[in-house]
């Protein structure tokens, strides 16, 4: 079952970002895939990357890089930690698969948000405990179908991998640098100008076509990131918590008003008016609960 949430078609985009890179950085370091123990070394390295972005250690790095930490404030424990476990109690209930403990951790930022991380990990932002109770109850009931669908792991996976696919594409991108700067200086020094120039030229677009590569790539990714939205929110509709999240989307009002193609294919998030109106078509109808 839980292979079954991993390799769902919403994050057909993330594989395909995983496996278009790797397929990338094997064939430019095997000579064409024919170095057979130099293709082993590398994807051995690449799942090495992996398994540390999904063991606790990935986790506990996520939550160092974005400034998570324990809640020491009895007055928000007081506030987040029962709406918590109310929206926990329903989906432990609901999901077989649904973990026995859940790790809270927040950010001091006024922006309302929330975050799942990992396996068990939910960050909220000091700014979500601004908003009403019914807010933060969608809201985690939405970061908590994040959990339930392993989303918030292939997302730790993804972290992991790329760590590994932007350095080796860096790495690349600097030699290729290198070899064309040394190139064309030897031409300009011999007189060669016409060589020098086409070194130039053809160091410059190898160096484009890899920067390009990489976009056309985060493009699958993040596809999948804004399908996974759209199944955390139906999520929390099963739970009962829909029109809670409807509601919170728009007090929030978290998107801006640019709706061009470009902000579209490159945001993680679906504009949140076309999630209202997604829940809506749930049932989950604010405007009637509210």
């Amino acid at each position: 079952m839980i292979i079954k949430r991993l390799f769902r078609y919403q994050n057909l985009g993330i594989f395909l970002f995983l496996f278009l890179n790797l397929m990338l950085i094997l064939y430019l370091f095997t000579n064409g895939f024919t170095e057979q123990e130099m293709i082993l070394y590398i994807i051995l390295v690449y799942l090495f990357f992996i398994v540390l972005s999904l063991s606790p250690v990935g986790e506990w790095f996520m939550c160092l890089m974005i400034g998570a930490k324990e809640i020491k404030r009895k007055d928000m424990k007081l506030k987040i930690v029962p709406l918590l476990e109310v929206v926990y109690n329903r989906a432990y209930q609901m999901d077989s698969l649904m973990v026995n403990s859940i790790k809270l951790k927040i950010i001091y930022s006024n922006n309302a948000n929330a975050y799942a991380i990992g396996k068990r990990t939910i960050v909220i932002t000091s700014g979500l405990l601004k908003l009403s109770d019914k807010c933060i109850l969608g809201i985690l009931a939405h970061e908590i179908g994040h959990l339930v669908h392993r989303d918030s792991q292939v997302q730790l996976l993804v972290s992991g991998s790329n760590v590994f696919i932007s350095a080796t594409l860096f790495l690349v991108k600097l030699i290729t640098i290198l070899v064309t700067v040394i190139l064309s200086s030897a031409a300009f020094k011999s007189d060669n100008k016409v060589v020098a120039v086409i070194i130039t030229l053809v160091g410059a677009i190898f160096t484009f076509l890899i920067t390009l590569w990489s976009k056309v790539c985060i493009l699958f990714l993040k596809s999948s990131m804004r399908a996974n939205e759209y199944y955390a929110d139906e999520f929390a509709c099963k739970l009962g918590f829909g029109a809670n999240l409807a509601y919170a989307l728009e007090v929030i009002e978290n998107d801006d008003t640019d709706n061009t193609f470009f902000k579209i294919i490159n945001s993680t998030h679906p504009n949140y008016n076309d999630r209202v109106a997604r829940l809506q078509a749930l049932g989950a109808d604010y405007m009637r609960v509210f």
